[in-house]
């Protein structure tokens, strides 16, 4: 028990910052410039061969022996910070940032994904230890032109505490790839509660890619499918597609140069498409089944056009050969012929008239019974 409790003192100790130090140690006045990102510090005569050790397991080589450049430097989550050196041998440390208010109860596992091609999302969960009033806000901040932004899409959880929020429009927000500072700040009226964040070096690689957009042209020799792919941060892609050409099994196609595929003897077809960056190798979801159908025959609206076509034409042809009949041989005089009129040599003066006279005989089938009319002179 007494070498458990001698353990326990000196871990402790060791975690200590060291505020008095000797005059003559060949490494003084330790310390973490969070604008610049470098812990620096003074020499105190000939020193070489120094490197810096964060939290005992990442290990930094010393530029010109006068500082050491901390990539993605947390303001939030405290780390050790050891500078050691080989001639003389020596070794400092301190804590950054310094131990602040309520650990347990600050954000806890954040995180952040860009999806959808136009939208980020981050999410944490409540810190263990929280208060029950605690509430976060998170903010994003260009570690280049130190330009911070305010996160205002919140969704919150059961008690109203917010656990995740998204950043729209990220072209115009984030309008680089790289070096994001993302925070969580956490407020209580009961505790002082921590910072919580991480730093994004490359926003490519946190990309959820969205499914290509595929369009097609086809008739009985071929198909021609054309896709368009979206995002912001990611530009070279390779595509795979997978065809199935009426009852035969799938292929798997490649396409590496372009946005297009030409597909012989189409028939009909089920495509799925889905893209593939070429540096971190993130894939997109297959996109939904399309059905194309690219039948050799005539399609249905074309044929019914033409038919009905052809049934006018047929019509206006059958009524121009009418007309050209009639004029030609007169065939509504031989149906319907004028009827003669008869005139009386009495009451009628007319000279210069013409009669039409017939002979009294047999009455043909079709002609009008003829009766003889006598004339006798009054006395």
């Amino acid at each position: 028990m007494v070498l458990l409790w001698l353990t326990m003192l000196l871990t402790w100790a060791s975690c200590l910052p060291q505020t008095i130090q000797d005059p003559n140690s060949p490494i003084k006045n330790l310390r973490v410039d969070p604008e610049s990102e470098r812990l620096t510090w003074d020499l105190n005569g000939n020193v070489s061969k120094i490197e810096c050790i964060k939290d005992s397991i990442q290990h930094i080589e010393a530029m010109r022996n006068m500082y050491c450049h901390i990539d993605g430097l947390s303001l939030c989550t405290v780390s050790n910070y050891t500078v050691r050196a080989s001639e003389p041998p020596f070794s400092t440390w301190i804590l950054f940032p310094e131990p602040d208010g309520k650990p347990e109860a600050a954000a806890e596992n954040l995180s952040c994904l860009i999806h959808d091609v136009d939208f980020i999302t981050c999410n944490w969960t409540v810190g263990q230890g929280a208060p029950s009033d605690v509430q976060y806000h998170l903010y994003s901040t260009d570690v280049d032109t130190r330009e911070q932004r305010e996160c205002l899409h919140y969704r919150a959880d059961a008690r109203g505490t917010h656990i995740s929020c998204r950043f729209d429009n990220i072209s115009k927000k984030f309008k680089y790839f790289h070096n994001y500072v993302i925070v969580v700040n956490g407020s209580s009226k009961d505790a002082r509660i921590p910072c919580t964040d991480i730093t994004i070096s490359d926003l490519s690689r946190i990309e959820k890619l969205s499914m290509p957009q595929m369009t097609t042209k086809c008739n009985k020799t071929h198909s021609l499918m054309t896709w368009k792919m979206r995002s912001h941060f990611n530009t070279r892609f390779i595509y795979e597609l997978q065809i199935q050409q009426g009852t035969e099994p799938a292929i798997l196609e490649t396409v590496k140069h372009g946005t297009s595929f030409l597909l012989p003897n189409p028939g009909r077809y089920t495509v799925k498409i889905r893209a593939q960056e070429v540096y971190d190798n993130l894939l997109s979801e297959w996109s939904a089944p399309q059905h194309f159908v690219c039948d050799p025959e005539e399609p249905p609206q074309a044929r019914t056009w033409r038919v009905s076509l052809l049934i006018a034409l047929g019509a206006l042809l059958a009524l121009l050969l009418a007309l050209v009949l009639c004029r030609r041989y007169s065939v509504a005089q031989k149906i319907f012929p004028p009827i003669p009129r008869m005139k009386d040599p009495i009451s009628d003066h007319f000279p210069n008239d013409k009669l039409m006279a017939w002979e009294a005989g047999t009455a043909e089938p079709e002609d009008c019974t003829v009766t003889e009319v006598r004339l006798v002179k009054e006395t």
